[in-house]
């Protein structure tokens, strides 16, 4: 019976022992950082707009941004719908404005990096104005100029700040979201000229 014992015994030890590492390797490969899918971009929540911003398209950060992030061109544009922006590229090759698109607008992603001026993609006409205000005194709140250019969305152009907030309303209205946000290193019109 002994011998039966010791043979139950062996048994079981070389069992475990195919065993008893498999937790070890769980918990080491779970221990690694999820990597992102191929293609996948990742946005860090710095202001990725400003990297680009008033440089010359031949610049190595911004060659480097067209195409990390599939950017295609259309016109005047870098189109980099993956991440939710538009660059306006002047006549002089420089990118001159930066569009931002917040809520799947016109087959872009949303734009997930900081915002100017401490914005939310969630803020309504009248909080930006209040924020403004606070921010940069009160006459910061109100637009240099406003208009809808295209019948659907208001423009608010702030040119003091290089800024035009678009909003998903065809006129002034406290309660309308963002559709975009235009930054731009030079003063524009409501146009983006």
């Amino acid at each position: 019976m002994d011998l039966r014992k010791e043979n139950i015994m062996n048994t079981l030890i070389k069992i475990f022992s195919i065993f008893a590492p498999i937790p070890l390797l769980i918990s080491a490969c779970g221990a690694q950082p999820a990597l992102s899918e191929p293609g996948e971009q990742i946005i860090s929540k710095e202001a990725v707009y400003e990297a680009v911003l008033g440089k010359p398209v031949s610049d190595e950060t911004v060659m480097d941004f067209i195409v990390r992030n599939n950017c295609s061109p259309v016109g005047q544009f870098q189109q980099c719908k993956d991440v939710g922006m538009a660059l306006l590229i002047n006549l002089e090759q420089v990118v001159e404005t930066v569009y931002l698109y917040l809520n799947n607008a016109d087959g872009f992603a949303p734009y997930r990096g900081e915002l100017p001026l401490g914005l939310k993609f969630y803020d309504t006409m009248g909080a930006i104005e209040y924020k403004l205000q606070r921010q940069l005194g009160e006459n910061a709140g109100s637009p240099d100029e406003g208009g809808s250019p295209d019948h659907f969305h208001y423009w608010a152009v702030y040119k003091g700040l290089g800024m035009t907030i678009i909003y998903n309303s065809a006129f002034a209205d406290e309660d309308a979201t963002i559709y975009a946000i235009l930054v731009s290193k030079s003063s524009h019109t409501m146009n983006g000229e």
